[in-house]
């Protein structure tokens, strides 16, 4: 007879379930789903931690690891508004993504039960999310799939594209290599027709570090699959590829985003020294912003983000914030480099295959992220909490305690 599993083990099942459906239902954009299961996720996180029989230093290093760009982030919001922000909701949004970084870094603990389920679950996730998007536009007549916005679908479509692509090229001896490879086909489809310019050039950006990071056949691979497909998109000029980014090209200096750059600039010179070196908070823009705007004046429309990142954080977190958090994201970027030609050298395939998919997932949100939408919101900040979870779930097998 097989030995009961003790709590802990089950505990860290459904911890691994929750994790899984949190990011499912967050790409289908379904919000009350999304936020029952993070939270719940977040009980399991700390039932988990509290229960282990066994507390390594290590461990409570690593949870106090995963809770500091939390408490950061509820410091410079005190700092730009002399109050403590419970009842803001980007605090909810880093809350969360903290609890699904926390959550995934204790999975580590029960590695041996979980890893098994690894990539069924991936495949599922391509091939649930594909279909589900191909029945809500296709089926249902909705635009955006599940999504309520065309980047929202262009975003996640393009992270799925990732994610298919990874593992159709890593699994090929499987016969879900020609799902993945169709899932793959009908995602790239999805995100042509969203005419999302913002993450097409994001998937461009990502796959340049793809080849930059690849070896030398793969590498050749890649580019040569990437010039062909650029060419058949834009000499065929297909769902509209070709024209519209020649408009970018061509329109530069009269395109939205640039006028509302120039706005936002506008409103940063009336800060005071203080609010330069602190920030206003991350809630003030929407309101603070309508006197500046150009098309708000004309057309009443409004902005809760200026549609690029740097001057979003600025003017909510001043200098001090913007160089905290850029700072973050540039040693983001320095770990995650270091960890995959660390293991390149070592000889690790798996191991740095998975680095480079988080690598080029991040890159993905980020990009499109900080030109398109509000910088925390929780579809970027998910996306960075997976790759910190997964990096400390490595290390902790590293560490072999």
């Amino acid at each position: 007879m097989h030995a009961p599993q003790p709590l802990t083990s089950k505990l860290h099942i459904a911890l691994y379930g929750a994790i899984v459906l949190s990011f499912f239902f967050q790409a289908l954009t379904w919000g009350s789903a999304y936020r029952f299961f993070a939270y719940f996720v977040l009980l399991l996180a700390i039932g988990a931690y509290i229960l282990e029989p066994q507390q390594h230093q290590y461990d409570r290093n690593r949870v106090l690891k995963c809770l500091l760009p939390l408490a950061v982030f509820v410091i410079l919001e005190w700092m730009a508004t002399l109050h403590f922000p419970l009842d803001v909701k980007a605090i909810r949004h880093v809350l969360l993504a903290t609890s699904l970084m926390t959550g995934i870094a204790l999975l580590a603990r029960e590695h041996n039960r979980i890893k098994f389920y690894f990539i069924p679950t991936l495949i599922f996730m391509v091939y649930a999310y594909t279909l589900l998007q191909v029945i809500w536009i296709y089926g249902l007549g909705q635009i955006y799939g599940t999504t309520k916005n065309p980047h929202y679908l262009a975003i996640y479509s393009a992270l799925f594209l990732v994610l298919s692509g990874f593992l159709a090229s890593n699994w090929r001896q499987n016969i879900h290599s020609y799902g993945l490879v169709l899932s793959a086909v009908i995602l790239g489809f999805l995100l042509l027709n969203t005419s999302s310019r913002p993450t097409w050039i994001a998937l461009m950006v990502a796959t340049l570090i793809a080849i930059v990071c690849l070896r030398r056949r793969a590498k050749v691979t890649l580019i040569a699959l990437a010039i062909a497909l650029f060419a058949v998109l834009f000499f065929s000029n297909a769902s509209n590829f070709k024209t519209r980014m020649d408009d970018l090209i061509l329109h530069a200096n009269s395109e939205e985003r640039v006028t509302i750059w120039e706005d936002t600039w506008k409103m940063q010179q009336q800060s005071s020294q203080q609010q330069w070196a602190l920030g206003h908070g991350v809630e003030r823009f929407k309101h603070d912003f309508q006197p500046y705007s150009r098309y708000y004046a004309n057309a009443g429309i409004t902005y809760n983000s200026p549609h690029n990142a740097f001057l979003e954080v600025l003017y909510q977190f001043g200098l001090v914030g913007l160089t905290v958090i850029f700072g973050f994201i540039l040693r983001l970027y320095y770990t995650l480099f270091s960890c995959y030609f660390q293991f390149r050298h070592q000889g690790a395939h798996q191991q740095q295959m998975v680095i480079l998919l988080l690598l080029t997932l991040e890159t993905v949100a980020l990009v499109a992220v900080s030109i398109t939408l509000p910088f925390f919101v929780s579809i970027h900040l998910n996306v960075i909490a997976l790759a910190m979870g997964v990096m400390f779930y490595l290390d902790r097998l590293e560490q072999r305690l």
